[in-house]
């Protein structure tokens, strides 16, 4: 895979560089144990941010969330829903479309946005799913099936993680019209650059 860097200074290639490695070397990592937790996980520090950090299948999610700023919110905003996004989600991206959401932190903050809701929501609370909104006031898709619930078309593959400012649940796919959205969010910006 070859990466088109002449655009960027020096420093912004070199950021480029740095995060593209550590989401990869992360995800590749991953792929070993996906769905182990880290033992290590302080009661003090239990906030969304130190809760998926903890898990092994939420890497990549980890390191997309920080290079989109959106840090600080999972870690001191409550209550709030994360409907976080596996390793495996991001690997099933197409890789063009990822590498565009890598090169741009307001790409992906958008479209991490879309995952996050306010309220802290537990997967047996119907009527809290069925009319939450996330961030930008967008209600998420939510339907409820007898092999599972799908929130914005992907099924929860881990439920009710409880942090001390909400929960987590784990999806195993991007909403493919909010990915698009946010890709070609990305790559507008690139071209005006």
């Amino acid at each position: 895979m070859k990466f088109r860097l002449k655009t960027f200074g020096p420093m912004k290639r070199a950021c480029f560089v740095c995060v593209f490695l550590c989401l990869t070397a992360t995800f590749l990592l991953s792929q070993s144990n996906p769905v182990s937790l880290k033992n290590q996980t302080s009661s003090q520090s239990r906030d969304l941010l130190t809760v998926a950090q903890a898990n092994d299948s939420l890497s990549v999610f980890v390191a997309a969330v920080r290079f989109s700023g959106m840090a600080n919110v999972l870690r001191d905003e409550a209550p709030l829903t994360v409907y976080a996004l596996s390793n495996q989600a991001f690997a099933n991206l197409p890789k063009d479309d990822l590498k565009a959401l890598l090169t741009n932190p307001a790409a992906m903050n958008i479209l991490l946005a879309h995952y996050i809701a306010r309220g802290s929501i537990r997967n047996d609370d119907t009527p809290s799913l069925l009319s939450a909104r996330t961030l930008p006031g967008v209600k998420l898709r939510t339907d409820i099936r007898s092999e599972g619930i799908y929130v914005n078309g992907a099924k929860l593959t881990q439920i009710d993680l409880r942090c001390t400012n909400g929960r987590l649940h784990v999806l195993d796919a991007f909403d493919p019209g909010l990915a698009r959205d946010a890709v070609a969010l990305a790559k507008a910006s690139r071209r005006e650059k």
